[in-house]
Formats: structure tokens, sequence, C-alpha cells
């Protein structure tokens, strides 16, 4: 008798044990990996649970984004702008994903603790960058890579907010907007006096 309660104990805490969504949704999880990777080869895969720089309990991605990923020619000496400022990404998927957006979280260095509470820097309290424009905006059949896209813009406007070049970030982002072109070309100018084009190669 004893036995018998001690095996149906241990089929009830087995049982008991939520899946993961990379078990619940193995097409979404060949999604990701194919195109993430076509997209930021810098990013690198981190199972459930598997050890990594940070804790990803749900899995996620870790490493740097590409430099100038638009789809419009990059500004002349952008390699200038970005030689100071690499940080390393963190895309870090939620239990119910693809139902819930990933997080996408600068660090190494990350944004400081003033930072996430202005709104200006496109940051939350919790580390994690405002890439959507409201709750709902996230659909489950969204490709993470328009998350990455609009981080890897964010990133730009990150260090011209460092340089105090802007205010605050743009609502839309520079993603489909070209308005801080001229701006970055200025500044790259004035650090590289003698005009070297730079190509600023994916992080």
């Amino acid at each position: 008798m004893t036995d018998m309660r001690a095996h149906g104990a241990k089929e009830h805490a087995q049982a008991a044990v939520p899946l993961m969504w990379t078990e619940t949704e193995p097409s979404r999880l060949r999604r990701d990996l194919t195109e993430i990777a076509a997209f930021a080869p810098g990013l690198e895969y981190r199972a459930p649970s598997e050890e990594g720089a940070l804790p990803l309990p749900h899995g996620g991605w870790i490493g740097h984004l590409p430099a100038w990923p638009f789809d419009r020619p990059q500004p002349d000496g952008l390699g200038v702008l970005l030689a100071d400022y690499t940080p390393r990404f963190a895309v870090k998927y939620p239990a119910a994903y693809p139902m819930i957006a990933p997080l996408v979280c600068p660090f190494n260095p990350e944004p400081t603790v003033w930072e996430r509470t202005q709104h200006a820097w496109h940051v939350s309290p919790d580390g994690s960058l405002c890439l959507l424009r409201s709750d709902g905006a996230w659909q489950p059949e969204a490709s993470v890579t328009e998350l990455l896209l609009k981080a890897a813009g964010w990133r730009i406007e990150y260090i011209l907010m460092k340089l105090e070049a802007i205010e605050q970030m743009t609502e839309n982002g520079i993603v489909s907007d070209a308005c801080l072109d001229p701006l970055i070309e200025q500044i790259t100018l004035e650090r590289n006096p003698e005009g070297t084009q730079e190509t600023a190669d994916a992080d």
C-alpha cells in the first residue's frame, strides 16, 4: 500500500509540473530560431533554465544586435558614433509566450535607475525597453525581429541621449523615421574631423 501511495504521489507531482512554451509551441520555437538567427547573428539562444549570462527561466537570447538593420542607407560615420557603446542585450521569453511579448533588456552597460524613471529614455522600471506603444500592441503571430529592429534603433537614440544631442527619444523610433540621420552624420563629423567614412559592422 505504501509503495502504491508513493507511486501515486510521484505521478501527481510529475503531472503538476507545467510544460514550457518550447514544448507546447515547437513550431514557434523553430520559427524564432530561424528568424532571429538570420536577423541578429550576434545573439545566442538560451534554452529554458540553461546556464547563461542572465537568468532566463523560460529561455531567450543573449548578445549583440546589428548596427543598422533598417531599410535605408546608414548615415556616414555611424561606426564612429557606435564605437564607444556596444551593449549586450537579453531577450527574455515569458512563460505565456507567444501570447505575451518577450522583454528586450540592454545590459553591460545598462540604463541607470534614474533613466528608468524618465519617459524620455523609453526604458521601463525593470530595465526592459518600451518597444510597444500599448499593452495590446503585441500580436502572438508577430515576429520577435520586429522588437529587435526597434531595439537596434533604441540603441542609437540612447547614445544620442547620452551625448545630450537630443532631449528625448522619438515617439515613432528611427526604424522608419529618418529625422535623426543628419544629426548622426553631424555628430560623427565633429568627432572625426578628418571626415573618414566608417561603416558600422553588425556587432
